[in-house]
């Protein structure tokens, strides 16, 4: 059964299909199933053994999709002629899409919005699964984590050079996020950090490519330096390294971003801090989630995120 799933959209967004793919793999027989959407989430798309192969959507063969002229590369109109069922999450407000995809030979297609329609409380998990005819989705995700990575181990290290041994009581923090209004003050994650510290608990700190600035003013703002071994930073680390260190830390903390997601996701204890944005439908799903909103975040208590942290270790 060939499937081909797009999802264009942002990491997190990506992150969110991946409990849907894992049942559409349980619901067929024999699939291979081509997933295609952001670049920075193919590598662990298939690493988790969720997929067989991976598109980046930001090719431009895949703009032929919204072509009023069809789909004319030849190596795409190959892999279409011999796709069973189309999955595509996007905006095909005329329909377009549907039809160039029938008209390449595609069987089966379902093009649906990437995100349950305003004023509907639901699950994304669950939406997205709903428009593929999948069940309880999102309850299964919250009751177990989806496979985990093996931890590639050389003398310790990996290729960025982040040391990480499995008796440490690493505790992960990513204090960034998509937008300004859905991150904790910096000034608060100093302050978790520097009493984490006191209690003899290391920081992997983490930062994507909008979060430079963001962690390296945390950095500057620490009251002393780290001790040797305190804390370790990994810096636009490709999500599968990323997914290897989360799963060697005892905990979790971070904003409403794709990399909680990841964490949550992958198991590991997450307290996951919320403004804005609406829980009932982008809470992250796993087994050992936390959500603590404020919807403004510079009105969140340091004290009640550290006592969250503590009573998950």
């Amino acid at each position: 059964m060939h499937i081909l799933i797009i999802r264009p959209g942002a990491i997190g967004d990506s992150l969110l299909t991946f409990p849907v793919i894992q049942a559409l793999r349980a619901q067929y027989d024999d699939p291979h199933i081509t997933f295609v959407g952001n670049a920075a989430v193919l590598p662990l798309a298939l690493a988790l053994g969720l997929v067989e192969e991976v598109g980046d959507y930001g090719d431009l063969r895949w703009s032929e999709l919204f072509s009023a002229e069809g789909i004319h590369t030849p190596e795409l109109r190959k892999q279409l002629q011999q796709t069973e069922l189309a999955i595509c999450w996007l905006r095909d407000l005329d329909g377009i899409v549907e039809h160039n995809l029938r008209l390449a030979g595609v069987k089966r297609v379902i093009v649906a919005h990437g995100r349950p329609p305003e004023g509907r409380r639901i699950h994304v998990v669950d939406y997205l699964a709903e428009t593929v005819g999948v069940q309880n989705v999102g309850a299964a995700c919250n009751a177990q984590c989806i496979a985990p990575l093996s931890v590639h181990e050389n003398d310790g290290r990996n290729a960025l050079g982040i040391a990480l041994h499995p008796n440490d009581r690493y505790i992960a923090i990513h204090p960034g996020s998509g937008g300004a209004q859905k991150c904790w003050p910096a000034a608060s994650f100093v302050a978790v950090i520097e009493h984490l510290w006191q209690r003899g608990y290391p920081i992997l700190l983490l930062a994507g490519h909008a979060d430079h600035e963001r962690v390296s003013g945390i950095q500057s703002s620490l009251s002393s330096p780290p001790e040797p071994g305190m804390l370790e930073v990994l810096i636009d680390g490709p999500l599968v390294v990323v997914a290897e260190h989360l799963q060697q830390c005892s905990c979790y903390l971070g904003n409403d971003s794709g990399i909680t997601h990841l964490a949550a996701m992958l198991g590991i204890p997450t307290i996951a801090l919320f403004g804005p944005s609406d829980p009932v439908t982008w809470r992250p799903l796993g087994p050992h989630v936390e959500v603590i909103q404020e919807r403004v975040l510079a009105q969140l208590p340091v004290n009640m995120v550290i006592e969250s942290i503590l009573r998950r270790l």
